[in-house]
């Protein structure tokens, strides 16, 4: 039987530094909520999802993040999802501001496995391709900040 979850300020399950799991498929979840940080230049290379919605809602500061071809610079209460199949990343590009504050929200859930398995990797690139693989990601191009030119 289904549980209420209720999941503190600080509480939850962190597997990378920047990114705290409040709900996930490891604690029965259908979805993955988490909060985070995005660091300058910190974001992760354009990827696919084969089944997630992966939904960002940005809490302070400006996320770029790019779907597709296109380029769209979220700001505080901005909302952008992006389906399955539909190449994507995101970054913090501008070097003057702190860490973007966001709230990811994946549906269904189960990538929240897929980083305590890739923390637990060791930083090994092929177990880390192979976990990628596995989950259903599938890096298909760079970061915003080669792409841009930035690093």
């Amino acid at each position: 039987m289904a549980e209420a979850r209720v999941v503190r300020r600080s509480a939850g399950e962190a597997y990378e530094d920047r990114w705290l799991f409040k709900h996930g498929s490891l604690v029965g979840g259908r979805f993955d909520f988490m909060v985070g940080e995005v660091k300058y230049l910190s974001g992760p290379p354009l990827h696919v999802h084969r089944e997630q919605d992966d939904t960002f809602f940005v809490l302070e500061g400006v996320l770029t993040v790019q779907a597709g071809e296109e380029l769209i610079d979220l700001g505080p209460g901005d909302f952008a999802t992006v389906p399955p199949g539909i190449a994507h990343t995101f970054d913090n590009v501008r070097k003057d501001q702190p860490p973007v504050k966001v709230i990811n929200l994946m549906t269904p859930g189960g990538l929240d496995a897929q980083f305590r398995d890739t923390a637990l990797a060791a930083r090994d690139p092929a177990k880390i391709a192979e976990l990628r693989e596995k989950y259903g990601v599938a890096t298909v191009g760079p970061t915003l900040g080669v792409k841009l030119g930035l690093c």
